[in-house]
């Protein structure tokens, strides 16, 4: 019976027991056991979610880490665990779609002002406001991989023009995809909508910071819901702040939960979401994660087994 080590940070036994009936559905033997506990040296597989790495290091017996969501940023960092580890993460068709209904709800409370309108019914204003027109609206999606590629997509579907780029060259029907600095730099320029659905590696650190937002047309709106240490908040915040940036829609932070000193939460034009807009789904995404297990247990990488030399 293979051993798995689990750990979800905020976590509690109710949850490992959740992943675990999930997961016996698809292979019955498997047995979950708390990171933390000493049944854990004779794991052979972690399925992990933002855990202590000092703890994982020691498990002398692993052949591979699985990550609980489509981020393996929180297994890499400060690489202390062993490079010679498959990491696997999860490409869940649910979180996909998940992630882009959360996007394109935001898109579209930023199109037909519905914050404005709020404003006006505390106040008991009952008269239209000013909506964008859709149709000459440009939007870039950085990050079109396995959830961004369907977010691109869902949103030309709703008329939009939409254009994306990436560290790899992709080819999306339908949709402009660019790589490189210049076509980044470009897409800043030339775009109104700007949505990052980036993974997070040392190109990616601190990508969206002043010089960033400085060159995006005055008035742009930013959605954020790759990783939080992919924007200075500070920057963020000082052009929300003079209007350059007329809206943020925020998702992830550089810490979580976000602080309640955190100035974010101060700036009228910044919404905040605490890290929901693609949820890991223990029902949908089991059934990969069993696989990935018995893979292991027969000596076979894993499907979606990230390239460490590209972080995802």
């Amino acid at each position: 019976m293979p051993i798995i080590a689990f750990y979800s940070k905020d976590s509690n036994l109710e949850l490992q027991n959740e992943w675990e009936n999930r997961l016996q559905v698809h292979y019955p033997l498997l047995n979950l056991v708390p990171l933390l506990s000493n049944e854990a040296e004779n794991a052979i597989t972690a399925l992990l979610w933002k855990a202590p790495l000092d703890r994982v290091k020691k498990l002398n017996n692993l052949k591979c880490l699985i990550s609980l969501g489509q981020g393996v940023d929180h297994i890499l960092k400060d690489n202390v665990i062993d490079k010679k580890i498959p990491v696997v993460r999860i490409v869940d068709p649910f979180m996909a779609k998940s992630m882009s209904h959360w996007v394109i709800m935001s898109v579209l409370n930023f199109t037909r002002d519905t914050f404005g309108y709020h404003n006006q019914q505390k106040n008991k204003i009952y008269k239209n406001r000013k909506e964008i027109d859709f149709t000459t609206l440009k939007i870039a999606v950085y990050g079109i991989g396995a959830i961004g590629s369907v977010v691109a997509k869902d949103l030309k579907q709703l008329g939009f023009k939409v254009h994306g780029w990436s560290r790899t060259q992709k080819k999306i029907p339908g949709i402009d995809c660019f790589v490189g600095t210049d076509k980044f730099r470009d897409l800043l320029k030339y775009c109104d909508i700007h949505i990052c659905l980036l993974p997070l590696t040392l190109e990616t650190n601190n990508i969206f910071c002043n010089s960033a937002f400085k060159i995006m047309k005055h008035g742009s709106c930013f959605i954020n819901a790759g990783r939080g240490e992919q924007v200075v908040e500070e920057h963020l915040i000082e052009n929300c702040k003079s209007g350059h940036i007329s809206s943020a829609i925020l998702d992830v932070y550089r810490k979580e939960p976000l602080p309640k000193k955190s100035k974010l939460w101060d700036q009228e034009n910044i919404r905040i979401w605490p890290h929901v807009a693609a949820e890991t789904n223990p029902e949908t995404a089991a059934k990969q994660i069993a696989n990935a297990i018995e893979c292991i247990e027969n000596n076979k990488l894993p499907p979606n087994t990230i390239a460490r030399e590209l972080g995802y």
